[in-house]
C-alpha cells in the first residue's frame, strides 16, 4: 500500500490497524477499510465509540490475508444484526482478495485483466 493508504487506514482506524498490513497489496487497501468502516459500524450503530471487536490478521501461504475477530463486548449486547454484519465483513475481505487485482483493484483476478492499465502503476506491495 502507498504510504497515504497506510496513513489514511492508521489514522481513521487506529484501534483496528496492525502493522502486519503494511504487505497488503496495493490494490487491496480498499478491502482493508471496508472491514475496518464496518466495524466501526457495528459499534456507532450502537451509540458507541469504542469497537465491539478486535480485528487479527493472518499472512496466508499464497501471500493472501485471513481476517479473523473476537468480541471486546458482551453477547448479551449483539444483535442478529451486528453479528451477520461482522461475519458479512470478514467474509468480504477473506474471499474477494482472490478477485481483486493485486496492483490496481479491479476485479476480475489477483492478477489484472487490463494489464495496461496495471503497467502504469507504480507500486505493488509496500516495503518489498
Amino acid at each position: 500500500m502507498s504510504p497515504d493508504q497506510i496513513n489514511f487506514l492508521k489514522d481513521t482506524y487506529p484501534r483496528f490497524w496492525h502493522e502486519v498490513l503494511l504487505q497488503v497489496p496495493a490494490g487491496h487497501w480498499n478491502l482493508v477499510a471496508s472491514l475496518f468502516h464496518q466495524c466501526y459500524l457495528i459499534a456507532a450503530d450502537q451509540g458507541d465509540t469504542s469497537p465491539w471487536v478486535t480485528l487479527h490478521f493472518e499472512r496466508l501461504d499464497d501471500g493472501l490475508f485471513r481476517a479473523y475477530a473476537a468480541p471486546l463486548v458482551d453477547f448479551e449486547k449483539w444483535t442478529d444484526g451486528n453479528s451477520l454484519a461482522v461475519i458479512i465483513a470478514l467474509q468480504f475481505f477473506n474471499e474477494r482478495q482472490k478477485i481483486i487485482c493485486e496492483v490496481c483493484g479491479l476485479p476480475g483476478g489477483r492478477y489484472c485483466i487490463s494489464p495496461e492499465f496495471c503497467s502504469r502503476k507504480k507500486e505493488k506491495w509496500h516495503g518489498d
